[in-house]
């Protein structure tokens, strides 16, 4: 049987004399996606952080394709893209951005070659946007920008990959668009994703796995079984509506229909 992605066991990290993770057990497996979900300043980057070793848990055990973190990032296997990568008017284009990716397994002042060109250029192609390669980074859309980003994580080839709001400041259509992305790399590449997000009834139309996390894991499993508003009232600390964001937003019209608002 195959050793899972990411295992947690009773992981608890305190940052500053605050508990952030509060006895997180949680497993999963190659090949999944997941998306976290929960409020600010909840401990959501903080799990990706600890997952990536950055942040040593006071207590429990992290493991990543069965080894320690450190160890699983030394071999390439993590790629993670925070929540503000590099500044959006950065004068490059969309292939150098990607190829800044290699250097986390290059020398940061070794010249690139063909071969990197190539491996940046394969990155684009995988998240749609290889007729982009040369276009300006800042005179890209929103949710291009967000796919050129996720191409440099790509670039260093990893097994897992860990995004920490990437639909940040990106219409719910593109948000939508990236999603549907993820979910193809993930099937093509046989990818681990796992996302942070602020969108629950988006996400869980694309989704393997759902998490709820604020400081504990209040919920862990189908994203269907996340849907239940009771479980987010109590996830979040207060009433919570979901709405449609726009029309030709497919997950918030299943919300939509399950919470009964059809009109």
């Amino acid at each position: 049987m195959p050793v899972p992605a990411i295992e947690l066991k009773g992981v608890t990290v305190t940052l500053n004399g605050r508990t952030v993770l509060d006895r997180i057990t949680m497993k999963i497996e190659q090949g999944e996606y997941w998306g976290i979900i929960g409020p600010n300043g909840g401990g959501k980057t903080t799990l990706l952080k600890t997952i990536l070793g950055l942040i040593p848990p006071q207590k429990g055990k992290v493991s990543v394709l069965g080894l320690p973190p450190r160890r699983a990032v030394k071999k390439g296997w993590l790629g993670y893209l925070p929540q503000r990568m590099m500044g959006r008017t950065f004068p490059i284009s969309a292939l150098e951005v990607v190829m800044l990716g290699e250097c986390q397994r290059n020398n940061f002042f070794k010249p690139f070659h063909n071969k990197e060109k190539e491996e940046a250029l394969y990155a684009l192609e995988l998240v749609g946007l290889a007729d982009k390669a040369h276009h300006p980074f800042p005179h890209l859309s929103g949710g291009e920008q967000q796919r050129v980003l996720i191409a440099m994580a790509l670039a260093s080839r990893p097994r897992i990959l860990l995004l920490d709001e990437p639909n940040t400041g990106v219409d719910v259509v593109a948000q939508e668009g990236l999603y549907q992305v993820l979910k193809r790399l993930k099937e093509e590449l046989s990818l681990t994703i796992i996302m942070v997000t602020h969108d629950v009834g988006v996400i869980s139309h694309f989704v393997d796995r759902i998490a709820c996390l604020n400081i504990t894991l209040h919920f862990s499993g189908d994203p269907w079984g996340a849907m239940d508003c009771n479980l987010l009232e109590k996830l979040y600390g207060e009433p919570v509506e979901v709405f449609v964001h726009h029309p030709q937003c497919q997950g918030c019209h299943v919300l939509r229909s399950l919470k009964g608002h059809d009109d």
